[in-house]
Parts: C-alpha cells; sequence; structure tokens
C-alpha cells in the first residue's frame, strides 16, 4: 500500500481530532503507511495512536489565544502588545509549516482535514499526489468557505462530506469546478462494543467543549424548567472558555444541586458515564456530523437534539433511536426528555435502536468508502 498523510491542528480533544485518530488508525490496520502532519505539539494525543501511524510535530509554538483574551480583560497595554506579537507570529508559522510539509511531499495521498489546509494543498500540493480535502463542519453558507470551496480548490482530486446535504450543497457553490469530485463519507466509530451492563443512574448527559456554538445555556435554561421531581441529574461533561458564565447561569437558577459539570474527563470516563446514562441531550446551534451522538447511541443513549442544520439528522432516527425537536422549541423539547426520562419501557426499546443504529457508523462499513478513492501512488 502507499502512502498516506494527513494533515492536523493538534491531536487534544475534538470531534476532528478524534476522526483524524480514528481514520490513522484503521488505514494502517490495512496495510498503508500513515504519517500525521501536525502544526501543534500540546502534549499527549486524546486518542490511541496506533505505534504504526508516524506523528510529525510542525511546530514548536503554542497557540495563546487564551493569553491574549486574559490580557485584553485586564487592559494590561504591554501583555496585550507582547501576546499580540506572538500571536501574530503563530498565525504566520503555522501557515508556512503546513506549507512547505506539503511541497515535500513528491507523491502519495494527502488528506486535508482543515479548510486551511485544503486551500494550501490545493495550491501546493504536488502532481504525482493525490490530493483529498475533508470538511468536518457545517458550512453555514458563510461567504468565505463559499469563495474558498469555488475558487480555492481547483487542485483537490476529492472532497469528502460527512452528509448527503452537505454534498448537494456544496456541489453547486463547485459548478464552475471539474476537477474536484465531491463524495459522502460519515464519521466512524471503531471496535464499538456491546452495551455494557452498567446499572443505569437517574442522569441525563450532555459532552462538549463548552463554547457558545454547543448551546449548553440553553440546555441550562431547559432544565431550570424541567420538573425532575425524581432526582434525575443533568451531568455536562466537558471544559472551554464558557465555563465560568455557564456556572453563573447555574447558580442563578439555584441548579447547583441539579446539574454537575464535570470538567474535561477521560475519553473512557465519558463513555462509563455514557453507559450510566438515561438518555443523551444535546442543544448545539450548529454541529456537522457530531461523533458524540453516535458515541452515545453506541452505549445505549436514546437522544434529545434540536434538529439543526446540518448533523443530528444524519445519525438520529426520529421516533425511534430518539427525538429530533424543532431548533429552539423549547417545549417539545421538555415534554420528549420527560417521556424519555419515566417511560422505562419507551426507553429500553429506543435504547435497542440507538445500538442499532450505532453500528451503521462501523469502521468496517465506513472503510469501504474510503479505500474507494486512496488509490496506490
Amino acid at each position: 500500500m502507499g502512502k498516506v498523510y494527513i494533515t492536523s491542528l493538534h491531536l487534544l480533544h475534538g470531534g476532528v481530532e478524534m476522526a483524524i485518530t480514528l481514520l490513522a488508525n484503521a488505514l494502517v490496520k490495512r496495510g498503508f503507511d500513515v504519517e500525521i502532519l501536525c502544526i501543534y505539539n500540546l502534549g499527549q494525543p486524546a486518542y490511541s495512536v496506533d505505534e504504526k501511524v508516524k506523528v510529525t510535530y510542525l511546530s514548536d509554538l503554542h497557540p495563546n489565544r487564551e493569553e491574549f483574551y486574559r490580557a485584553v480583560k485586564t487592559r494590561n497595554i504591554p501583555l496585550i502588545i507582547r501576546e499580540g506579537v506572538y500571536s501574530v507570529k503563530v498565525l504566520y508559522w503555522k501557515k508556512k509549516v503546513m506549507a512547505d510539509a506539503i511541497k515535500r511531499i513528491e507523491k502519495g495521498v494527502i488528506i486535508s482535514t482543515r479548510n486551511e489546509h485544503s486551500i494550501l494543498l490545493s495550491k501546493y500540493g504536488r502532481r504525482g499526489v493525490e490530493k483529498v480535502a475533508q470538511l468536518h463542519h457545517d458550512h453555514k453558507f458563510e461567504k468565505r468557505l463559499i469563495k474558498d470551496f469555488s475558487k480555492k480548490y481547483t487542485n483537490i482530486d476529492y472532497f469528502v462530506l460527512l452528509t448527503d446535504r452537505l454534498e448537494d450543497e456544496v456541489k453547486v457553490m463547485m459548478k464552475d469546478n471539474t476537477h474536484t469530485k465531491c463524495v459522502v463519507i460519515p464519521n466512524f466509530l471503531a471496535d464499538m462494543d456491546e452495551v455494557r451492563n452498567s446499572q443505569r443512574k437517574r442522569q441525563v448527559l450532555a459532552v462538549g467543549r463548552l463554547h457558545e456554538v454547543k448551546g449548553f445555556e440553553r440546555l441550562i435554561k431547559i432544565w431550570k424548567r424541567f420538573d425532575a421531581k425524581d432526582g434525575t441529574m443533568l451531568k455536562i461533561i466537558g471544559d472551554g472558555q464558557e465555563k465560568e458564565s455557564l456556572q453563573h447561569l447555574i447558580n442563578k437558577y439555584c441548579l447547583q444541586e441539579k446539574v454537575i459539570m464535570t470538567g474535561e474527563l477521560s475519553h473512557e470516563k465519558v463513555m462509563e458515564e455514557m453507559c450510566q446514562s438515561l438518555c443523551y441531550v444535546m442543544t448545539s446551534y450548529s454541529e456537522a456530523f457530531p461523533f458524540v451522538l453516535i458515541e452515545a447511541m453506541a452505549g445505549g443513549l436514546p437522544v434529545v437534539a434540536y434538529d439543526v442544520r446540518v448533523g443530528p439528522a444524519a445519525i438520529v432516527q426520529n421516533g425511534e433511536s430518539g427525538f429530533l425537536i424543532p431548533d429552539g422549541n423549547e417545549e417539545l423539547f421538555i415534554d420528549k426528555l420527560r417521556i424519555l426520562c419515566q417511560d422505562d419501557k419507551l426507553r429500553e426499546q429506543m435504547s435497542k435502536n440507538a445500538v442499532q443504529r450505532s453500528r451503521e457508523f462501523s469502521e468496517d462499513s465506513v472503510m469501504k468508502k474510503w479505500l474507494e478513492i486512496l488509490k496506490e501512488k
């Protein structure tokens, strides 16, 4: 088999990072020589990387977004200037090191996993290299992204989208590009175990980075109105910039005894929590193809999720493995959540359906699609 390079910003927690790790591991299992080209070395990878996968860190710089925001918040002018200058340096070098890495590759396959990497791949990828771009999020019809797809992907051989809907939309955006072929390949989970016989707790689970796009403030407001007389708790797993504001909201609504924020947990611990919960909830404003829903369903959790433009509907079968709620319909969300928590028979059936549905996103079924486009170089 040939050599496959996969670009990455970092290898800490995140859906994109999990997808990169799982794909790299799956490819080496199938005989490919795989190298991850990673810009930032931020410590031990969050997900297990096969020892046969080579990880090359392209830079010793670290992003300083949090430091810059703190400097601005404290109005420390010298610190703002210092962090601002360093931030510009980081932005320049993270682009340069990836461009240089792409230029050096003379054969094989390069899979880019971010829009900025795909632009560099199209611009600098050599003739003898197969160029595969991925979109791991919803484009949301942003003018910048539409312009990039239509003008800056002309040297890309395959553009991998996560859902049929994204493929249909992107094809229209790239109508003048006769070279790039759009294909749909969803994310997958590796080694999905049968549901463990864990004792279910009276808890509802949500997992994700504490960022405004994930809509956790909507979830806390829902829980304020959700009358869990049986003591059912809401557990939110994750960390991020919204942590303080979310905790403030919990305190404001006097939900300290009803909502638990655990902070970031290991992947193994998250899966344990899934197997001990009643159901999974998602109130994101925007998604793409959320791994966490497949993981939750593999753990036997029915889902209640806002049916945002892209994402949940590609995974959850409404009324079978969970409930898809029109975005922002808080009343219906609460109603379906209450039904799932109280109706043991329905929840048990939906749990079985969720596990069955999750198997459709197994490694073997998805890798067949990858192997169709990865020609030996």
